[in-house]
Parts: C-alpha cells; structure tokens; sequence
C-alpha cells in the first residue's frame, strides 16, 4: 500500500537518484534506508538545458519533502550517473582504478544551490588510464553488487548499449572494459544493408549457433555479418535467412563474450547486473562456454550502491 504524502514526508530521511542519459529515477528513504517512494522521469541529461538540474529535481521531489526546510535541517540526495559528466550539474572528475567504494563516495561533488533544503552530493564516474575507459553511473551498480556479495572475485557485466565488463577482487574494482555491442547492433539492423534481412529476432536457436559460429572461428565477424544479407538472397530457406535478427546479435554479443571469455578461466565467477530478455540472452552466451552467471536484478544494484555511498559520507 502507497504511503501518504504525509507519511512520506514525516518519514523521509534522504533521496536517492539515478540520473541518466534518457531518464532519471528518484527513491524517497527512510533512516533505515527503506524506500518509501519512487518516481522516475524521461528527463535525463539530453533533455535538461539552461542549468535546469535543481529545477527538475525539486519538481519531482517536492511532494516527499516537509513544508518547510531550512539551512538546518537539509534533506541529503545522492545522485549517480550523468548528472555528474562534464555536460551534467555539476562535473565530478574520474576516480580511477583500481578503486574502492569508499574511495568513490569520497570523490563526490556538491553542486551549488539556489534554494535551501537540500544537500546535493553527485558521485563521480570511474576511469581506466591504460586501455582508456570509463564509466558513469555503472560503478555504483558495481558498489552495490560488492555490498551484497564482498568475497566475489570474477568478473560482472552491465549489458547495455554499450556493455560494461568489470573485474573484483579484494572489494575492488582492479579494471574495466566497455564493448559497443548494443550501439553496433542497433546500428547494423537499423541502417545497413542488414535492415532488410531482420526477422526471428526470438529465435533462440539462431542466435546460439552464431555464438558457437563466433567462437568457433574469430576473426570471422565481418564475412559473418555479410552472410545474414547474402544467406536471405541466395538460400532463403537457412536458418540464417529466416532469423536475421537472432543471429546478427549472436555474431554481435558472441563476439564480445568470446573476447571476455579468453582472458578469465573457469576458477573465476561471473555475474550480470541487468533485467530481462538481454540479460537472459549473455547468459545464454555464456553457457555456450562452458559458463553460467548469476543475474542481478538492476535496480537492488544501484540502489544497493547508492546505500552505501550515504553511509560513507554520513560517517566522514
């Protein structure tokens, strides 16, 4: 049963975000650090313009809030994500591996405001100096996912647009790599040649012998994907030609978990932080190696980090 404003506001102890891209999602916390609320927007970074930030949040957040805050008793707001990036809030620069969640909660940024009752904290985003890379908004999944599992050692996956792979060990993160598969598939199927030749995008089978195909012959990938055209014109009646969808994203993912998959062994653990079809769809992948991860449910990981951010800069 929904709570009451009322209750809410008599209850509310700090706020948690998650700032996007694309969206936003909000959580009202108790001091037990329960929820008491969510709310969630399409107003993510690309839609904020004119330094529009506090505004936005206020607007969703007002009905959680007392009626009346002042400079004394500040409601706290841990915010993870975009909002952090150079064209975000306020920019909160790199922490960089290997890193602890201590050493991410430390790195936060706190924006300036125009209106009293808030005490803004924006976490920083994480960075690799050799093999560039970084991230934002994935390492407080990584922190929340290290809470609730802290003698992991093994590597976790954020399937996305673009799919992060992060090593632990020791409650560190010790390295990281991003692959563009999400990007590249929606890219290929949407405006290449291959736009014509996409069906059977459920097709379970299809997509397991382009992971096995992969596997099997890297180095392949660019003839491979030609073949989902070619196949549909010259052998219509192929597996291929009828599930150009299906096997477009096992050459796609296939090739990424093939690359991942030759520098682990089987001693080590893997896990994936995500929801649904994509999630189900590496694990599948995995199997095709001879691995089988425990899938994660997305939002307790980035809840669960941004938990544990509050308690470490509550106790500073």
């Amino acid at each position: 049963m929904a709570l009451s404003q009322t209750d809410i506001a008599s209850r509310l102890d700090w706020v948690a975000v998650d700032w996007g891209t694309s969206n936003l999602r909000l959580w009202a916390m108790d001091a037990n650090d329960a929820i008491l609320a969510r709310a969630e927007s399409d107003l993510g970074l690309n839609k904020i313009t004119d330094g529009g930030f506090e505004t936005v949040l206020r607007d969703l957040i007002a009905g959680w809030l007392p009626d009346h805050l002042s400079q004394d008793d500040r409601i706290s707001v841990i915010i993870c994500g975009m909002a952090g990036a150079k064209q975000g809030w306020c920019e909160a620069p790199y922490a960089t591996v290997p890193a602890r969640p201590e050493t991410l909660a430390a790195g936060v940024v706190k924006p300036v405001l125009r209106q009293v009752g808030l005490d803004v904290h924006i976490l920083p985003g994480l960075c690799q100096v050799d093999d560039p890379d970084v991230m934002r908004g994935e390492e407080t999944q990584l922190v929340g996912f290290m809470a609730d599992h802290p003698d992991f050692a093994g590597w976790v996956c954020l399937p996305g647009t673009h799919s992060k792979w992060a090593r632990i060990e020791n409650g560190s993160i010790t390295g990281f790599r991003t692959y563009m598969s999400g990007e590249v598939f929606a890219l290929l199927s949407q405006q290449s040649i291959l736009r014509h030749s996409m069906p059977g995008a459920d097709d379970a089978q299809a997509f397991e012998s382009a992971i096995r195909h992969v596997a099997e012959k890297q180095g392949d990938l660019l003839h491979c994907l030609f073949g989902i055209r070619a196949s549909g014109l010259v052998a219509p009646n192929t597996d291929t030609a009828g599930a150009g969808a299906a096997t477009l994203s096992g050459y796609v993912i296939g090739s990424e978990i093939a690359d991942i998959v030759a520098r682990l062994d089987h001693s080590e653990s893997i896990a994936l932080i995500g929801d649904g079809k994509l999630s189900a769809r590496y694990n599948q992948a995995l199997r095709v190696h001879g691995f089988d991860a425990e899938i994660i449910d997305a939002e307790a990981a980035t809840l669960g980090g941004l938990r544990r951010a509050h308690t470490v800069l509550t106790n500073l």
